[in-house]
C-alpha cells in the first residue's frame, strides 16, 4: 500500500512539474483608410526581418499575422510583449509608411504607439485550459490596430 501511494505521488509530481506548452500569434489591423508598410530596426543580424527585408504591408481594411511564438508556461501579456523585443520583431523603432509617403515614426525610449502596451491600440485575448487540475492559458494574440488618427499624426 505505501508502495502504491508512493508511485501515485511520484506520478503526480511528475506529471504536473513538466511545463505546458503555449502559443501567441501577433495581428496587425489596418484601419487608418490607407495602405501602411510595418517596418522597425532590430540590432540582431538574423532575425524577424529577414524575411521580410521590405517590411509588412497591410492593405486599409485588411489585418496581417505578422508573427507567432510558441514558449513553454502559460501565455500572458508579460510574454507576449517580451516575445516582440527578445526576438528581434520590434528593435528600437518602428515606422509605419502610408501609402502616400507620409510616416509616422515610434521609439521604445519614448514608450508610445506599439511600445505603449497599455493603450488602447492593443487587445490582447487568451484561451485558458487546465493542465491536469491547474488552469493555464494555452493560446493567446495580441492585436494592434492602425486607426485614422494614427494617420493625422503622420508627417
Amino acid at each position: 500500500m505505501k508502495k502504491s501511494f508512493f508511485f501515485l505521488c511520484l506520478l503526480v509530481i511528475a506529471l504536473s512539474s513538466c511545463d505546458p506548452e503555449y502559443g501567441v500569434d501577433y495581428k496587425l489591423v489596418n484601419n487608418s483608410g490607407h495602405t501602411v508598410t510595418f517596418t522597425s530596426n532590430p540590432d540582431c543580424i538574423d532575425c524577424f526581418w529577414v524575411n521580410h527585408p521590405d517590411g509588412i504591408t497591410v492593405e486599409s481594411g485588411q489585418d496581417s499575422l505578422f508573427y507567432i511564438l510558441t514558449d513553454y508556461g502559460s501565455a500572458n501579456l508579460s510574454s507576449a510583449k517580451g516575445g516582440l523585443t527578445q526576438f528581434g520583431v520590434y528593435g528600437d523603432t518602428i515606422v509605419y509608411t502610408f501609402d502616400n509617403g507620409k510616416r509616422l515614426v515610434y521609439s521604445r525610449e519614448e514608450g508610445n504607439g506599439p511600445f505603449d502596451f497599455e493603450g488602447d491600440h492593443y487587445i490582447w485575448t487568451a484561451k485558458r485550459d487546465h493542465r491536469f487540475i491547474l488552469p493555464y492559458s494555452y493560446y493567446g494574440y495580441l492585436t494592434y490596430t492602425i486607426t485614422e488618427e494614427d494617420y493625422a499624426q503622420a508627417e
